[in-house]
């Protein structure tokens, strides 16, 4: 049946929105299916679809379609998705507002981050924050820079952990680190003089790499680019661990962050280089946040305990690759 615009005497979004509607599009986008998110939600499915049609009524069109396998949100239905889950996590952050003025700790933070701070920097982090805030809990999602980027702008999570990534006027960017790209190498797999190599020597070499939408990746290629390396053949592998592994046995050279690789250079399972006559590989880790919300105590509190606890990683970095 085809949504038409509603006139101004009929029921308007504004007055229809309550807790149980925004979480309904919320979980929707993150379940998949009208029952995953009535579940997440806590009601039947037939309240969750009565819910969702009076929501379209208002629209004046539909935000929910099925698909093969259950239903995802349309267009609309995502932008309005993204809306409600800024407007949950205010609220939150009210309610964690007045308990911190009540001498009170709680709340519940929604961290994404991309493979580098998610893998090698985020444990540590996350056991420090436990220890100084036991009352608020965590919920953490890792993919790569690009896809955590959509997912925070789409409000799925409220903070992310990133490498470089475009500007974007909706993004506040706040750099927590400093880091380096390295070439890495099965030892004595390459000529180095002092940790370096000459570019040349990697043309012969396969490049082993992450997805395109990988902040290391993009860096790393276009340092190459930028020493005229064009090498003769790319593999993408699914992540830094079977990047490592590959180039342990051979296969292959890399370029990923000192932190992903500073254990396995500290054991001599892998040799550490930089490109001979060029600058190093350096790029900033940032913790992203949308410009227009503020973020919450816990929120905060997270970010100071980041900032503490990514020193020791980077002292212990900068030690093993030298």
């Amino acid at each position: 049946m085809a949504m038409t615009s509603i006139g101004a005497n009929d029921s308007s979004l504004s007055l229809l929105w309550d807790s149980t509607r925004l979480r309904l599009l919320v979980e929707l986008e993150r379940q998949g299916s009208v029952s995953g998110a009535a579940r997440a939600v806590g009601i039947g499915q037939p309240s969750a679809s009565a819910h969702l049609r009076l929501l379209e009524t208002a629209a004046g069109q539909r935000l929910v379609e099925r698909n093969g396998r259950g239903s995802r949100l349309t267009e609309a239905g995502r932008v309005l998705a993204a809306h409600a889950s800024q407007a949950l996590a205010t609220l939150a952050a009210g309610e964690e507002e007045l308990h911190a003025l009540a001498g009170l700790e709680s709340g519940k933070i929604h961290i994404g981050a991309s493979t580098t701070p998610g893998v090698y920097l985020l444990p540590d982090t996350l056991g420090c924050f436990r220890r100084d805030h036991p009352n608020v809990s965590v919920e953490v999602e890792i993919a790569s820079t690009g896809e955590i980027v959509e997912r925070l702008l789409a409000g799925r999570i409220h903070l992310a952990l990133v490498g470089e990534t475009a500007l974007d006027d909706r993004l506040e960017l706040e750099p927590f680190l400093s880091d380096e790209i390295v070439g890495i190498a099965r030892p004595g797999s390459l000529l180095a003089r002092d940790g370096r190599v000459d570019a040349e020597a990697l043309v012969a070499q396969t490049l082993l790499v992450r997805e395109a939408s990988s902040s290391t990746r993009q860096v790393g290629e276009r340092a190459l680019r930028a020493a005229g390396v064009e090498p003769s053949r790319v593999w993408e592998l699914d992540s830094a661990e079977a990047i490592k592994r590959a180039a342990r046995e051979g296969l292959g050279v890399a370029f990923l962050s000192r932190y992903a690789v500073a254990e396995e250079v500290e054991r001599g399972e892998l040799a550490s280089f930089r490109l001979a006559g060029r600058p190093p590989i350096e790029r900033r880790l940032y913790v992203a946040r949308l410009a227009r919300r503020r973020p919450s105590p816990s929120e905060r509190g997270f970010v100071t305990t980041l900032t503490r606890c990514c020193a020791k990683s980077a002292d212990y970095a900068a030690a093993c690759v030298r």
